[in-house]
């Protein structure tokens, strides 16, 4: 399968794509198409969506490719759901995207990364589109996975990117942790308050309007308990193909934030140029475990030292496992000479 001889005219190619298309760019194409190694196109349009649409494609490549680099098998002989494992254990996960509002902004673009204003509206907005991708994969699976015979009675995996609108990479895990958990973390009245710990706040709704509430802690009682867990990959970007292209010539620096190896609330800021610069396929993906699934998954599946986990323990505590280095942010810009 080559994703990168065109297929449709260039006024129907997606921007990234075109993009991509730069001779410039040989080493970046050459990540995405190792990503597609193995990859099975079942119904003989993926090269055209992966040109035309793009990011949901792009999304689902990269799971193929951290599926694989876990080594777990697939099987690609089925229709639906998009991924079917069958070892270390039986599962199946399904691909999505948080896309934008109808009339909204996309999230790609050219330019500087601008800086959200108000980082309230940002996730609050994020909430609602991750919710929106979350439920409509929920009833896709209730109305027609759920009957195939190769699905019933195998953990249900939801798997969702944000790309609802520009520099959605910014909200990081906030906007899933409230989807899922119904947890916020506040980091605005953390500022403001000159708190010494991180404040949170309890949520079961957020609202679209003035007239409508949307609920979330989908993970908070058993009203989802055919999803057994959500992998969530905020940084599984354009950023994420910079960093993993064999291109040290590159006039570029990657700005990176990680969790304070203290006690403090200020996380750790890292800079170094490409040529320096080393990133995991996994580094930046989250894996949330649901505590009310009626078919759990382990959490050994997805035991990989690069990840994040988020499992919920005897007592309802949440229990993060990520690595001390955890990717919790990449920003990728121009060399900039003192």
């Amino acid at each position: 399968m080559d994703l990168f001889q065109p297929v449709v005219p260039t006024d129907k190619q997606h921007d990234i794509f075109q993009v991509l298309m730069h001779p410039s760019l040989g080493p970046e194409r050459e990540v995405i198409q190792g990503w597609a190694a193995g990859f099975v196109d079942r119904d003989g349009k993926f090269v055209k969506e992966f040109q035309t649409s793009f990011e949901s494609s792009f999304w689902e490549l990269y799971l193929h490719a951290v599926l694989q680099d876990l080594g777990m098998n697939l099987d690609y002989s089925f229709h639906a759901p998009d991924f079917v494992i069958t070892a270390p254990m039986p599962f199946v996960m399904e691909a999505t995207i948080a896309s934008p509002p109808q009339g909204g902004t996309p999230a790609h673009g050219v330019g500087k990364p601008e800086i959200p204003d108000d980082f309230g509206e940002f996730n609050r907005q994020a909430i609602l589109r991750l919710c929106n991708s979350f439920t409509s994969k929920v009833r896709k699976y209730r109305q027609h996975y759920a009957k195939l015979v190769h699905v019933r009675d195998r953990p249900y995996v939801i798997a969702i990117a944000p790309f609802d609108r520009p520099q959605a990479h910014f909200a990081a895990n906030r906007p899933i942790m409230a989807t899922l958990y119904g947890i916020y973390f506040d980091e605005v009245t953390t500022i403001a308050s000159q708190a010494e710990n991180v404040v949170t706040h309890e949520l079961e709704v957020v609202s679209k309007n003035d007239t409508v509430d949307v609920p979330v802690g989908m993970f908070s009682d058993d009203a989802y308990k055919d999803v057994s867990a959500v992998v969530y990959g905020p940084l599984a970007t354009w950023g994420k193909v910079r960093a993993l292209a064999d291109a040290p010539e590159r006039n570029i620096e990657f700005t990176t934030i990680h969790p304070s190896e203290g006690t403090g609330l200020m996380p750790e800021v890292r800079r170094a140029v490409k040529a320096d610069y080393i990133e995991h396929l996994l580094d930046g993906l989250y894996v949330f475990h649901n505590p009310y699934a009626e078919r759990p998954l382990p959490s050994d599946v997805f035991d990989n030292e690069r990840l994040g986990r988020i499992i919920v323990r005897a007592d309802r505590d949440l229990e993060e496992r990520c690595p001390n280095d955890f990717l919790l942010m990449r920003m990728v810009g121009p060399v900039v000479n003192p």
